[in-house]
C-alpha cells in the first residue's frame, strides 16, 4: 500500500508575553527528546521553533494516534516551561530582536543571502509524503498534482495573521514563502532525466547552494522516496491534518494512474496559488480540469470525487468526506482564527491554538460558546 509521513512545524510561545520564546540549550535537548510512534522532533529554521516528522504509515488511523500522541507531549513539555506550542502557520505577533537561528548550516547561509527574509521566517508548514516506486513515478505524480496545489493552499491556509493584526490573506505563509528564490508551483517536466537537469541548473546558479533551496509547493524528496507535498500551513488540530494528508495521498495516487490530459497554463496555476492564500475557501478557486473560476465548495467536491477510488482503497472515503464537509461547514484554521480573534484578540488566538496543540477538553471563559464545538476532533467530527 502506498505509505504516507507528515512533517509539522509548531511554534514556542512564552505565556507571560505572548511572543515567540527561545528555549534554554536544556529546554531544547527535552524538547527535541519527544518521540512518537517513530517520529522524532527536531529543529527548524528559528530557535523558538519545533517540527516533527512522523513515522511512516499506511494507515491514517495510526497516523492520528501517532501525531496526537507527539502533540499532547509536546504541550505537554512546553507547558512545563511556561510555553505554549501553538500549531499556527505564521507567528501572530512578533517581538524585538528577532528569535535567534538555528545553528544548522543551511539555515545560517540562507539568513546571509537573505537576511530581509530570513528576519520573517517565523512560518509553520505540514508536509505530507507520498511513496513512490521509483523517481519515474515520482515524476508523473509531481505533473499530476500540480492544479491540484491551489486547492490544497485554501485547504490548508492557517495563518491570517502576522504582526499583531490581520494580514489580509488566509495564509500568509504562503505569501511570505513566494519570497524565497525557488518556489511556488513546480513546471511540469518531461521525465525524471527532465527533473534533474533542471534541478541541476537552479543549483548552478549563485543563490540556489542545495536541494533544500527548491521550495516549490512539491517536490521530490533527496531523502526518501516521496513526492513531498508542501502546500498546507500547519493545522490547528490532528484529525484535519490526517484528512489532508489522506486527500494528498489519494490525489497523487490519481495523479500517477489517471495523468490530466491537459492542464491550466503555469501563470494561471501561479495566479490561482496566491488567490488560494488570499481567501481561503471563501471564494472562488482555479478549476483544475477547465482553469476557469469555480466556487471553492465546487473545486472541494471535485477534488473528491477524482480522488474517490482511492479513498475507498485505502478506507479512508467515509473520514476524508466528513472532513471537508465539516471545513467547508465551519471553515479552514484561518476563519477560525478570525473567529477567535474578534472575541479574544491576538492572545485568546494564541491560547487557543495551545489547546489544539494538547488535543484536550478545556473549558475556556473568555471564548464564545458558539466557538466551542471547534475545540476538539470529537466536535468537530473529524476525529
Amino acid at each position: 500500500m502506498t505509505s504516507i509521513g507528515i512533517e509539522e512545524e509548531f511554534l514556542l510561545v512564552g505565556r507571560r508575553l505572548m511572543l515567540p520564546v527561545t528555549p534554554t540549550n536544556h529546554e531544547t535537548n527535552i524538547l527535541q527528546g519527544i518521540t512518537a510512534h517513530g517520529g522524532v522532533a527536531s529543529r527548524e529554521w528559528l530557535s523558538c521553533q519545533v517540527e516533527h516528522a512522523s513515522g511512516v504509515f499506511e494507515n491514517v488511523g495510526t497516523a492520528t494516534s501517532a501525531l496526537l500522541t507527539f502533540r499532547r507531549k509536546l504541550a505537554s513539555v512546553a507547558g512545563q516551561f511556561d510555553m505554549i506550542a501553538a500549531a499556527l502557520g505564521t507567528a501572530p505577533s512578533i517581538g524585538e530582536p528577532n528569535a535567534a537561528v538555528s545553528e544548522e548550516a543551511r539555515y545560517l547561509q540562507l539568513t546571509e543571502l537573505a537576511p530581509a527574509i530570513a528576519a520573517d521566517q517565523y512560518i509553520n508548514g505540514m508536509h505530507v509524503h507520498v511513496s513512490v516506486p521509483d523517481p519515474e513515478t515520482g515524476v508523473q505524480a509531481l505533473n499530476g498534482i500540480r492544479p491540484w496545489l491551489p486547492l490544497l493552499t485554501a485547504l490548508g491556509a492557517n495563518s491570517p495573521f502576522w504582526r499583531g493584526r490581520d494580514s489580509g490573506f488566509a495564509s500568509w505563509r504562503g505569501i511570505h514563502y513566494r519570497r524565497w528564490m525557488v518556489n511556488g508551483v513546480p513546471p511540469p517536466f518531461h521525465d525524471f532525466t527532465d527533473y534533474q537537469t533542471r534541478v541541476e541548473a537552479l543549483l548552478a546558479t549563485d543563490v540556489v547552494a542545495e536541494h533544500a533551496g527548491i521550495c516549490w509547493l512539491a517536490r521530490l524528496s533527496r531523502s526518501h522516496p516521496t513526492i513531498e507535498v508542501r502546500a498546507c500551513d500547519v493545522q490547528l488540530q490532528t484529525p484535519e491534518a490526517v484528512v489532508l494528508a489522506a486527500l494528498i495521498r489519494a490525489l497523487v495516487c490519481a495523479a500517477i494512474d489517471r495523468p490530466p490530459r491537459q492542464q491550466p497554463e503555469a501563470e494561471l496555476l501561479d495566479v490561482a496559488h496566491w488567490q488560494a492564500a488570499k481567501y481561503g475557501l471563501d471564494a472562488r478557486l482555479l478549476d483544475p480540469f477547465t482553469g476557469a473560476p469555480r466556487p471553492a465548495e465546487v473545486v472541494v467536491w471535485q477534488a473528491l470525487n477524482h480522488a474517490w477510488p482511492y479513498l475507498k482503497e485505502f478506507g479512508d472515503a467515509d473520514r476524508v468526506h466528513s472532513g471537508l464537509k465539516l471545513l467547508l461547514t465551519h471553515g479552514n484554521g484561518a476563519t477560525r482564527q478570525r473567529a477567535v480573534f474578534q472575541q479574544a484578540g491576538i492572545d485568546g488566538v494564541l491560547r487557543y491554538a495551545g489547546w489544539t496543540v494538547d488535543e484536550l477538553e478545556r473549558e475556556p471563559a473568555h471564548i464564545a460558546p458558539q466557538y466551542d464545538s471547534l475545540r476538539t476532533p470529537a466536535k468537530l467530527g473529524l476525529g
